[in-house]
């Protein structure tokens, strides 16, 4: 499951920000987060349509020359490395230690037949379970039951009553007969779990029930072992009102009317961890899709939300297509059911064989994409039926084996849908979450402490990231072939099993025959990641180049140096060399022959290393990497470097032709921010530099992608201008609140006019926040506008609309 919801940040257009939600998964693709309502509420009405009126027309924009390299001398200079640190690191989390839970026995079937008491809010139910004694160890007098916040009406063996103790968490089970190592025995009990805690939510305003386990939250609402190093099969009776549908794990064995009442049953019969339990009940339209070799696929929706969610599921059966065929496992399960449920506190949950996904991350509107975008999330929680429920942490320490999988899943179905660039963009988003993970607190992936509840270990931003990082390095390193060998080695080894983390590492081992216990010593186990200080030196009489690389992280017991093999590629006027630099113990350096001087100069071509790289190089390498390098990381490199030369009129030239003509969204959006903050610095502008930051982000505005857009007009929100040149802006700022095909862009322009009229462009912002639209794409960047304004006025209609913007 997802734990977070992530959009794209106004500073990294490409990068997935993590937003304080417990949200599990939306994925918002936009330019500007300040235009994005995290979908952690259900979604709202049908948008409505924002008023027209008659605008002016804009004075003509300029027309800006034609890009050209700069060969003037001063752009050749190298800067030195800079002076203050790359990385400061954050303090571990808070927490203390929770080993593995000890199983007593094991839990080998279980029936439930249930029933959900609206009026009350309880889940009354009957569940047995079959639990068998466990190989080699003593005879057990008693059994401990995960129950909580229950009353029981019986516990039972037969028609035998059992005794029992209950502390309001765990039911305590005293057996007739003493249970030995192999045999079995079936306990009964019915309960009520009328004042729950959590665990089944009733939610009126759609008439829904639905229920949530992980991490152990399953016991509220039905007695079993609720902890995820035992796997069982199961079945649910599951009662409903004549009209509504139930859906639960496995396969539908079959439904019968009983009296004024549906029962359905439902019957999961290959093993899996009980926190993957799940029942929603609801009315419900049941869409069929392809099936996928006689795999059932079907998408759970409203009556009224159709269309939506046949965008929202699309391209399930296409995932499950690749993901069988990349793991070489067909998918491991009777079906695949997918149900949007309301007021979700996450984005998606991987129920086995049924998951759960959150209304408003699924139930978009056509407009909306390709900002909102439901694709990341359908695939995470489907690569989650290999590796979260085919094989399952055993405990939550190891957990990244279930998120960090399932986001590397996405990742592979995003390069495959959208192609490499778009692949690579997620691959950059990912590591620069862990970077940013590892500035707030510090730790290893593999981690078990936590204060009060284990789903805190999903929440530090390192396990869903790094896990997939880890991954996609490994990947790169042996090469898909090989790489894929491997997690098919794993994934059949340990299939309808539960694993740990070095069940991974000797699965690699075994595959290529390489020992990586010191890979997994210093990405798994230790924390942090290299941080270098690279430097080129090209004797030109002799035509060598020289690279070295120094690792200059702050080192303790978590983090010591990286061995790491640098993939080095050079662009020369007489064609492209490429040469690795191996760095051992803190140090390395490699040299090659050239035929011509260097050009540009990529370190770790690909960024497939997750590190923080210091790598001083002219602004003409860095012009000449903007324009013809092929990977789009590196031109995205570029823009981030140049981006940093205050003063420099020949890194914002480079800037403004890269917004104009990359051809990849995400550069062009990044190009956009950087000129945009090269215009709101005082320290960077003069009267020239100015008129161009303005032009370039005002024809920035007319960009065919929306996300560009959405970034320029942002980006003009920062400005200071004053005279003619304000009044153009405001005009074209009004133009496009009113007329962009995009609401998250006509929404984006709002903000920035109120930022730059103020109270004059109160009239507008009343007029665009009257219509509620999907998610307040209008409402919540206006706010936050008028909030930075801060005049009685603006407040005043702050407190007209904040509540529904929330």
């Amino acid at each position: 499951m997802m734990k977070a919801c992530y959009a794209a940040g106004p500073n990294h257009p490409n990068v997935f920000i993590l937003f304080q939600c417990k949200m599990k998964g939306l994925f918002l693709m936009g330019a500007a987060a300040s235009a994005l309502i995290v979908a952690c509420a259900s979604p709202s009405t049908t948008p409505s349509t924002i008023p027209s009126t008659v605008i002016p027309r804009p004075n003509p924009q300029p027309v800006l020359p034609p890009f050209q390299m700069d060969t003037s001398r001063s752009v050749d200079r190298v800067p030195p490395f800079q002076e203050t640190p790359l990385i400061v690191w954050g303090p571990p989390p808070d927490g203390v230690t929770h080993p593995e839970r000890v199983r007593k026995y094991d839990l080998q079937h279980q029936v439930t037949i249930v029933r959900f008491d609206w009026p009350r809010q309880a889940v009354v139910g009957t569940t047995t379970l079959t639990i068998a004694g466990l190989r080699g160890a003593a005879p057990l007098s008693n059994v401990v039951i995960d129950a909580g916040d229950m009353t029981f009406k019986s516990v039972a063996t037969g028609t035998t009553a059992l005794k029992y103790d209950y502390d309001g968490r765990a039911l305590t089970v005293h057996l007739a007969t003493r249970l030995a190592s192999g045999r079995t025995t079936a306990i009964t009990i019915e309960y009520d779990g009328a004042n729950r805690s959590k665990g089944a939510y009733f939610r009126p305003a759609k008439h829904i029930v639905w229920t949530q386990g992980e991490t152990e939250d399953n016991h509220y609402w039905v007695p079993t072992y609720d902890f995820p190093n035992d796997k069982t099969t199961w079945e649910f009776y599951i009662w409903t009102a004549k009209g509504e549908r139930a859906l639960s794990n496995g396969r539908l064995a079959g439904s019968r009317a009983v009296g004024d009442s549906i029962e359905w049953h439902w019957v999961l019969d290959k093993p899996a961890s009980t926190y993957l339990m799940t029942t929603v009940v609801g009315n419900y339209t049941v869409l069929q899709d392809k099936a996928w070799r006689n795999v059932p696929i079907g998408y759970w929706t409203y009556p009224d939300s159709v269309d939506a969610a046949w965008r929202g599921f699309a391209k399930t059966p296409q995932a499950v297509d690749l993901f069988s065929r990349k793991t070489g496992v067909p998918y491991p399960w009777s079906k695949y059911d997918q149900i949007v449920i309301p007021e979700f506190q996450y984005g998606g949950m991987e129920n086995v064989t049924a998951t759960s996904q959150n209304d408003a991350a699924i139930l978009h509107p056509a407009w909306s994409e390709p900002q909102a975008n439901s694709v990341g999330l359908m695939a995470h929680e489907l690569g989650h039926q290999w590796y979260g429920d085919l094989l399952t942490t055993s405990d939550w320490g190891d957990v990244w084996l279930n998120e960090g999988f399932a986001t590397f899943m996405e990742q592979v179905f995003r390069e495959e849908d959208l192609g490499v660039d778009e692949g690579a963009l997620d691959r950059l988003g990912a590591q620069e979450q862990t970077i940013d993970a590892d500035r707030r607190t510090r730790r290893p992936i593999v981690w078990n402490k936590w204060v009060n509840d284990p789903i805190e270990v999903f929440f530090s931003g390192h396990i869903y990231p790094k896990g997939a990082t880890i991954l996609q390095m490994l990947r790169h390193q042996l090469g898909d072939d090989l790489f894929w060998k491997a997690m098919n080695h794993y994934t059949t080894a340990h299939a309808y099993g539960n694993v740990v983390t070095d069940d991974l590492r000797k699965a690699f081992e075994e595959t290529t025959g390489k020992d990586y216990k010191a890979f997994f010593d210093q990405w798994v186990y230790g924390a942090g990641f290299p941080v270098f200080q690279v430097s080129s030196l090209y004797d030109r009489a002799a035509g060598r180049l020289v690279i070295t690389a120094k690792e200059t992280q702050p080192r303790d017991s978590l983090t010591g140096f990286f061995d790491v093999d640098a993939d080095v590629e050079v662009r020369t006027d007489s064609g492209i060399v490429r040469f690795v630099v191996p760095v051992r113990n803190g140090t390395g350096e490699a040299g090659t022959n050239l035929k011509a001087p260097p050009r540009s100069i990529r370190w770790d071509k690909g960024n497939w290393i997750l590190d923080l790289t210091d790598f001083p190089r002219s602004t003409a390498m860095l012009r000449y990497q903007l324009v013809y390098d092929d990977d789009v990381l590196g031109r995205i490199e570029a823009v981030d470097v140049l981006a940093q030369r205050p003063g420099d009129q020949a890194a914002l030239n480079a800037l403004i032709g890269s917004m104009r003509n990359d051809k990849f969204w995400a550069v062009r959006a990044r190009a956009v921010d950087a000129i945009g903050v090269w215009g709101s610095d005082p320290t960077r502008v003069t009267v020239a530099p100015m008129r161009s930051v303005t032009n370039s982000l005002m024809a920035a505005t007319r960009d065919p992608d929306s996300r560009v857009r959405q970034e320029a007009v942002t980006a003009i929100g920062r400005l200071t201008l004053s005279g003619t040149t304000a009044r153009d802006v405001n005009i074209r700022l009004r133009e496009i609140a009113h007329t962009d095909p995009s609401l998250f862009v006509r929404g984006a322009a709002l903000a920035s006019d109120i930022l730059l009229e103020k109270n004059a462009a109160l009239p507008l912002a009343k007029q665009m926040m009257a219509s509620e639209v999907w998610q307040n794409v209008i409402r919540t960047p206006a706010i936050n506008a008028l909030k930075a304004v801060g005049t009685p006025e603006a407040l005043q209609l702050v407190q007209q609309y904040a509540p529904t913007a929330q």
